[in-house]
Order: C-alpha cells, then structure tokens, then sequence
C-alpha cells in the first residue's frame, strides 16, 4: 500500500509472504493478530511511537518463538525521561497525506508514566484513502529495591480503502496508477495489555515475567469482480463479500538470567517457560449491499447459508520451553548451545457443518552460538540452529475436520561472518545457508490469496551478506547495505500438480538487494541522498517468465528508486524534517501477489516539524 500497513519482511530470502516467517514483537510481546492461528502482518504496530528496533537473525532467534525460521524483528517503544516533558510531530505530504504524534510522560522516584497519541489520514497510494488512530498508555512503578512492574495498553484503530486486487498486465500498461475495488474496506480494532515484573533477586540473578493480552477485530470486505477480454480489464461486481475475524490472544512468558561460574569460568545462563493460548473466529459472508459493511443474513444460495460461506473457530494451544547458557572461554571466546522446544495444539470446529478435527505437534529446536574476538576492533562470530514455523490452522486441518499431512517448516541455518571498527566506520560481512527440509509453498501453480499450501519438500537459500557505515569526512557520511542471494531453489523431486520444480528459484527471493545512503551534516543541516536496487524476482515456482494477461504471473523485473531528504535544527528542542520518496517517480512492479500487478509507490513528498518540551 506504500504506507506500511502490511509489511512483506523477507530475511535472507525467507518470509515475504505477509511476514509469516518472520516473528514481530513488541517491547517483547507478539504483536501478530494470531501467532499460532494466522500470523500474517494485517497489523503493525505504527514506527512513530519506537525509540529502535532489534533485528534477530542467527541462533539469537531460539529465545523466541513461533514462526522465526526467517528470524525476529523486535520493536521497542520509548519511556518517558526523568523530567516531565514530551514532544509534539506534525507532518503532511503528497496524497492529502497528515500525521500528528503528541507523546508526554515523565519518571520520578522509582515510578513512570507517559501517554503516546498518534493520528494519522490521507488519500493513500492508488485513490486507497486510511485513518489511523493509535493510543498508548504506559505506567510503571518499583515495589522495592527489588520488585519492579509495569503496565502497558495499545489502542489501534483503522479504516482504509485497501485491496488486494492488483491490476492485469494492460491495466498497468496502460494506467498503473488506477485502483477500481475503491469499494473494498479494512477494518482493524485492536486493544492490547501487557504487564511486566522484573525481580532482581540477587546482584547475579534476574527474574523476569511478561503477561500478554490483546483482542482484535479485522474486517476486510471484498467487492466481487470478474477479468475477461482481450485485452484482459477486470470489471467490478455488484455484491461484496466480508473476511471477518476476530482474535484474542494470552500469554505468559518467564525467564529467568543468572550469573554463575563452572569450571572456575564465567558464565551466562537463561531459562524460559511460555504459556500461549488464543482463539480466531473466521466468517466470511455476503453483504447485504455492495458498501454496506453489514452481513445479509437473509442471503441463501448456492454455497451461502443465511449470508455466511464460512464460519468456523480456530484455536490454537502451545507450551514453549527455552535454555542457552553463554561459556566464557577465556578472555575472546565465547561459546553458547542452547534449545527451545515447541508444543502446540492445534483445532478447528466449522459451524457451518459441525465438522471439527485437531492436531498436535512438539519439537525440539537446538542451536550454538560462537564468538572470538580477534583484536580490540574485530570479532569473529559462527552459528548454526534449528529453524522452525508451525503450518497455519486452516492448512493443518481441513473445513471438513480433516488433519492434512502437513509438517511444519524445518530448516537447519548455518552462519559465519566478521564484524568491526576501522579508523572512520563500522563493517559487517556474513555468509548464510539456510538449508529446508521441508518448505511449504502454494499447491496451485499460480498460487493467489486463499490457496492451500502443500510441503514442498527440500530447498536451499545461500548468499552474503554485507553492511557498512563510514565517516568520509567534512561532513560527509557513507553507510548501506547488500544482500547477494545466489541460491534460493527448490532441490526436491516431489512433483507438486504435475510439474516438476525441482531447481526452480524460490518466488520474491532477488538474487541482488541494496540500499546505500549518503549523508553531509553541517552545523544545523543534515541532508541525504538514498538509493534502493532489488535485482528480478519470479512471482511462481514454475519461474514463469513472460507476463499473463492477468498480472499473477510472469518476472518482476528489476528496479532502482532513488530518496532524498533532511533536518534542520533550529534548536536543541525543534527541528523541521522533509523528504522525497521515488524523486524520479520510477514506475515498477512490487508485487505480482496475491490478485494481480502491485505497482510500487510512486514520488511522496513529506515535510514536517518536531518540538520537544
């Protein structure tokens, strides 16, 4: 949608699918409206209110859980400072685009308080226009010297015109920026608590405990369609139909770091135990009016009974169990096995027939972590572990209560790389193999929203990583990143709806990613240049090469988009901020999934001001 409401987050090639094989986290907490039941990113939480963010890709990745086969991304909210104060963000932009943050807190002995507002609307990209309200309320206060709890509430409102029905190959032809479901609505209602203790028991020894709690409801009603001719346009229905879903989600997650000696060496110890529990209820039903939003219960035809088509609940129920303990081998070396062990059930009762079914799995996920510190500037690190994503409920049982021959995801993920300082900069360089035994991919050739998947069998992922920043001088900086991604194929021989894939590239895995900044500051201005590279794509495991009629299929060619932007700081307290998204308003293909052609964002220009107080 070119506004991040519906991250696609790929590491190394992995988890571009909505995100499903990427585990997003908030100060701790899942944040994905069902974990275990559906994880795909309909919600993210708005990147105003963080203070940073966490990237986790190695073995780091075990102490969490589920779905990290591709990793945990880990968003961290600011707390308020020892004197009362906040700041206030105002922006606007192109597209009638407008974004207030007002954030006020203060901490004071030994308690805190702070309360994020955030409001944001506009026109959207492709005429698909959004409202976002966002409300965050944190409090926290020592019990004593060693007893320490605080409390967080998320409120997350949404409505927005968005689709997902992308355009045929001649619509793109011929007028790329059009959108004609501006009829389809989303709808997210997301309230969440979290509670936290740490208890320091001892100067060596810290307890720490999260619960999690959080309900949403996310509407996405549908306009039909139909695509036909030559060439192919898609021509709008006159009925609508509505994915309703409704999810609560529980948890409590202890852990437990410890300090220790064995041997006469130090030693880093950490346990953890999590309970998850949650529950989706999923319908979808016929509207009684093409933008009414409301359920036609007096609908029955073909396969709608009293409007609904579906109408089933999902649950899901899984203990998690996680030990690492960190060996100092002398003053350089540090060496750090550990495990997590995964146990969920998962059912699936319809309503419609009364049909319901169950299945449960556990795993043990292992992984060793090492670190050598070749000088004061240079560390050498090297791991390898278990990756590990449950199948979703609807694929792991049927509507008919059915138990699919569905494994989980299962990878075995090596790593080596090197990290360090020079004279003006910081370097990075890694090398990766992510080796599946099992990968699940679309069972339909073209896949699309609402296909089955189907394990796909062996697939391999291999490639470097590098990133880089460095202080040219004068003012002028040079920082980026890139991904060389080789190897992305299939290595199986299961022969899925009568093709064989076997050594076909995995879809949205670009062989070449880059992005790279330069920067020049001087006194109060700080201005950049960015330019962002992603090499061709396949949008099919068939490697389809020439583009079908219908958008779905074909090769995403490669593109490059250049930004531009700055500060100027008045002051310690106020800054003005702009920038320029696609200066050159390059036209490109983003995504070919799941209903068609999803151009990228065209040029977005924003400008804005910050004060703090």
């Amino acid at each position: 949608d070119g506004y991040g409401f519906y991250p696609r987050i790929s590491i190394r090639g992995i988890g571009s699918n909505m995100s499903r094989k990427v585990l997003i986290l908030e100060d701790g907490a899942p944040v994905a409206l069902g974990p275990y039941t559906n994880p795909s990113a309909y919600y993210s939480p708005p990147i105003e209110r963080m203070e940073r963010i966490e990237v986790l890709k190695g073995s780091g990745s075990l102490a969490h859980g589920p779905s990290t086969i591709g990793g945990a991304i880990n968003y961290i909210t600011r707390d308020p400072s020892k004197n009362p104060g906040g700041l206030v963000q105002i922006s606007t932009g192109t597209d009638k685009y407008r974004n207030i943050l007002a954030e006020y807190g203060h901490a004071w002995d030994g308690k805190h308080a702070s309360i994020s507002l955030l409001k944001k609307d506009g026109d959207g990209w492709r005429s698909s226009p959004f409202d976002v309200t966002d409300i965050v309320v944190k409090t926290g206060v020592a019990l004593n010297s060693q007893n320490y709890v605080g409390i967080k509430y998320t409120n997350f409102h949404q409505r927005s015109n968005h689709t997902y029905l992308g355009l045929t190959q001649y619509e793109y032809d011929s007028a790329y920026k059009m959108n004609k479901a501006k009829l389809d609505k989303m709808m997210v209602d997301r309230h969440g608590i979290d509670v936290n203790h740490v208890a320091q028991i001892d100067p060596n020894v810290t307890w720490k405990n999260l619960i999690y709690w959080n309900t949403a409801k996310r509407d996405w009603w549908r306009q039909s369609h139909s695509q036909a001719g030559s060439p192919v346009v898609t021509t709008m229905g006159s009925t609508s139909d509505g994915r309703l879903r409704q999810f609560d989600v529980f948890g409590i997650d202890s852990r437990l770091y410890a300090k220790h000696q064995l041997g006469g060496t130090h030693q880093d110890f950490e346990a953890g135990l999590r309970y998850h529990t949650e529950r989706m209820k999923n319908v979808r039903a016929r509207a009684t009016a093409v933008d009414s939003y409301v359920v036609d219960d007096a609908y029955t035809a073909s396969d709608y009974v009293n409007g609904y088509k579906e109408n089933d609940v999902r649950r899901a129920e899984a203990w998690s169990l996680f030990a690492q303990n960190r060996f100092y081998v002398g003053d350089k070396t540090t060496l750090t096995p550990g495990f997590r062990v995964e146990s969920y059930e998962l059912k699936r009762q319809n309503l419609m027939n009364d049909a319901s079914g169950g299945t449960h799995h556990s795993e043990l996920i292992p992984g060793i972590g090492l670190t050598h510190q070749l000088d004061g500037k240079k560390t050498l690190y090297a791991g390898v572990h278990k990756g590990y994503s449950p199948p979703l409920v609807a694929d792991a049982i049927s509507a008919d209560g059915t138990a699919e021959n569905l494994g989980a995801e299962i990878s075995t993920n090596y790593e080596i790389g090197l990290r360090g300082q020079w004279s003006r900069g910081r370097y990075e360089v890694t090398a990766f193999r992510l080796d599946f035994d099992n990968q699940l991919v679309s069972k339909s050739a073209s896949g699309g929203s609402g296909t089955q998947l189907t394990n796909a069998g062996k697939t391999l992922n291999q490639g470097v990583e590098l990133s880089s920043e460095l202080n040219v001088g004068y003012g002028w900086g040079l920082s980026g990143n890139y991904t060389w991604l080789p190897t992305a194929k299939l290595t199986s021989t299961r022969i899925m709806s009568g093709i064989d894939r076997n050594g076909n590239r995995l879809t949205y895995a670009p062989k070449h990613l880059l992005n790279t900044q330069l920067s020049y500051k001087k006194g109060a201005m700080n201005v950049y240049w960015g330019l962002q590279y992603v090499s061709s794509q396949f949008a099919d495991l068939e490697n389809t090469v020439a583009a079908s009629p219908n958008g779905r299929t074909g090769l995403i060619p490669a593109y490059m988009t250049m930004n531009v932007g700055g500060r100027y700081a008045f002051d310690k307290a106020s800054e003005l901020f702009w920038s320029v998204r696609n200066l050159a308003d390059k036209k490109y293909v983003s995504s070919r999934a799941p209903e068609g052609i999803f151009p990228g964002m065209g040029r977005a220009m924003h400008v804005g001001l910050k004060t703090r107080f």
